[in-house]
């Protein structure tokens, strides 16, 4: 019974949240930022002072670990919907039914291209001074550090493959 009152309470909490969410990405203008942690804040607030009242309140630091969890996955649904480049390729297909892989390139990343991708990510590294970059790319002290921990942790974990 206790399960289901903190399922209940996180269900409820997920409700507010996501509703406060998109009251707040259309009616008051914050940061990207706040415009999630505040809803997340204020979804806690209010389930825990209309819990109070009840017996369910002492449940409530239970649900606040689920309740992470659920903010948790709908920041990453919500990166996943606005940077996804693998959706991006799937939705240009509503332009036309059949796109040769040129076209497809050319439009990849709102028309930037597929070489802006590769171009962006390796300056992003080059920023935390992973590698050096000029006309080739060579990795940093703390480059090759990362790499063997990489290596060790992809061999201990049996992971095959990295994105």
């Amino acid at each position: 019974m206790t399960f289901l009152q903190i399922i209940l309470l996180s269900g409820i909490f997920g409700v507010i949240f996501v509703i406060l969410h998109l009251l707040f990405l259309y009616l008051i203008s914050f940061t990207k930022i706040i415009q999630t942690i505040f809803p997340f804040v204020l979804s806690n607030f209010i389930c825990f002072y209309f819990s109070k009242d009840l017996e369910i309140h002492k449940f409530f630091y239970d649900a606040l670990v689920i309740n992470f969890a659920i903010f948790v996955i709908y920041v990453e649904f919500l990166l996943l919907l606005k940077k996804g480049f693998t959706l991006t390729i799937i939705t240009s297909f509503k332009k036309k039914k059949k796109q040769s892989y040129n076209s497809i390139a050319k439009s990849y990343s709102n028309g930037k291209g597929s070489k802006w991708i590769l171009l962006d990510r390796l300056l992003g590294v080059k920023k935390l001074k992973i590698i050096k970059l000029n006309r080739k790319i060579a990795l940093s002290k703390f480059g090759y550090f990362l790499a063997v921990i990489l290596v060790l942790s992809r061999k201990i974990l049996s992971i095959k493959d990295f994105g």
